[in-house]
């Protein structure tokens, strides 16, 4: 299934300007045929072009399916930018093709980026979300400060460090599937003692990603398919 990125005007719709090239140009689509798009609200809908110009393409449309590619759980990541840029696009793309509700940029005492191109990773998000065949696109927040995010109360929070505490458990020993969840994956230089400590105040269980230590954007994907694999 090829999957387009559109709005919807009433009883119309109309196709993103992003997405007009490759609809007409490279798919040769044209006036009267059928095609399938989302909106980001986590339907999948049909379409039949009834215009198309280098600029414009829309037409009338029907909701096929709600609830479109929708994964039976509610996932945040809260994930410390890397250096490199490349590496936390590559984990935005894996991430919403396992499926992932939401990603939050969080700066740390440690973070090397302490700046983000969320417009980037929200063109990589969209076309993950079409590549895996889901309705919902994924909200990726502006950077915080992490005392910034500690203040937004999450119902069910984790923390992923490296720091030795025999209190740290497996994902699956602490998780309530039926809460929302949200895991923090710290940066290059793992979380700050102090930072580790506030966490966990603030009532974040501890946990471990298993016996190696991760990088960055690893750590956010183990996290993500962990979560995957026991609720997918």
């Amino acid at each position: 299934m090829q999957l387009f990125y559109g709005h919807i005007n009433g009883i119309e719709f109309h196709l993103d300007a992003g997405e007009i090239q490759h609809c007409v140009k490279v798919l040769r689509k044209s006036v009267g045929d059928h095609i399938h798009f989302i909106t980001g609200d986590g339907a999948l809908y049909e379409g039949e072009i009834s215009f198309v110009s280098k600029s414009k393409v829309y037409g009338s449309f029907t909701k096929v399916e709600h609830e479109f590619g929708k994964v039976p759980y509610d996932l945040t990541v809260a994930i410390a930018p890397t250096k490199s840029m490349d590496r936390i696009e590559a984990f935005v793309e894996k991430a919403v093709e396992m499926g992932i509700s939401r990603i939050i940029p969080i700066i740390c005492e440690h973070s090397e980026r302490c700046t983000i191109k969320t417009d980037r990773l929200r063109k990589i998000a969209l076309s993950a979300t079409k590549q895996s065949l889901k309705g919902a696109l994924v909200h990726i927040d502006e950077s915080i400060s992490f005392q910034e995010f500690l203040a937004q109360k999450q119902e069910q929070l984790m923390i992923a460090h490296c720091e030795n505490d025999e209190t740290k458990k497996g994902i699956h020993e602490v998780l309530n599937p039926s809460k929302p969840l949200c895991i923090m994956i710290g940066p290059e230089g793992d979380f700050s003692p102090s930072e580790v400590r506030a966490a966990t105040s603030a009532g974040a269980k501890p946990i471990h990603l298993g016996s190696s230590r991760l990088r960055t954007e690893t750590a956010g994907l183990v996290a993500v398919a962990t979560v995957y694999h026991l609720l997918g």
